[in-house]
């Protein structure tokens, strides 16, 4: 879920080129081949994961990046951080466990300008920071490189809004995670990793 993961992910994406280009375009500020424009987008993420049936929010994030409005180009990065989630029991406190969606390069996306139609490619790791018993909260029973056998590469194309904020949600696919330990990877390989999860996002300018 991240993503943090569209950013991985990820295809919330999308919501930056409508967001953007609805702001020069209401202005009516022509665009040149050489007009590039920075922007500074909070992002606000949530993932299911299908196989635990659990609903992850991520802490609020950030997109910075820039358009080229004479071609609807897009490039940036996307940054959410870490999300942990507490894991009951008959409503007592079993578990927790911190997932994090990280990049896996930069994003790239293009916006049809005819159509307010975007495409938006985004490859990024998944990963599990922390997975404790609340026995023992002080023990990290996936130690520090327990991370997805390989990137997960998502892309997303649909229509933007013009005004306001924006969100999109796509699904994806978990791959099986590994460095988790000898006797905790196989575990999780066995309850996580599948098709089926996914992945909302809503982008907006940074409120004033």
């Amino acid at each position: 879920m991240t993503t943090r993961l569209r950013r991985g992910s990820v295809p919330a994406l999308t919501a930056v080129l409508a967001l953007t280009l609805a702001s020069f375009t209401l202005s009516a500020a022509p665009a040149t081949a050489s007009t590039t424009i920075p922007i500074h987008w909070t992002v606000n993420a949530s993932t299911h994961l299908k196989s635990l049936n659990m609903d992850v929010v991520v802490p609020p994030g950030t997109f910075d990046g820039t358009i080229d409005l004479a071609t609807g180009n897009l490039t940036g990065t996307l940054s959410l951080p870490p999300a942990t989630k507490k894991i009951t029991l008959f409503g007592l406190p079993l578990a927790s466990a911190t997932f994090a969606i990280t990049e896996n390069g930069p994003i790239s996306g293009h916006v049809d300008l005819a159509t307010m139609k975007a495409t938006v490619t985004a490859s990024f790791n998944f990963n599990i920071k922390q997975a404790s018993l609340s026995i023992l909260p002080w023990l990290n029973l996936v130690g520090n490189t327990c991370t997805g056998s390989k990137p997960v590469t998502v892309t997303m194309s649909g229509p933007v809004s013009l005004t306001g904020a924006s969100t999109f949600s796509s699904t994806y696919t978990i791959p099986p995670f590994k460095g988790c330990g000898l006797l905790i990877t196989p575990v999780l390989n066995l309850v996580i990793p599948g098709s089926g999860n996914t992945f909302s996002a809503t982008f907006a300018p940074p409120a004033p």
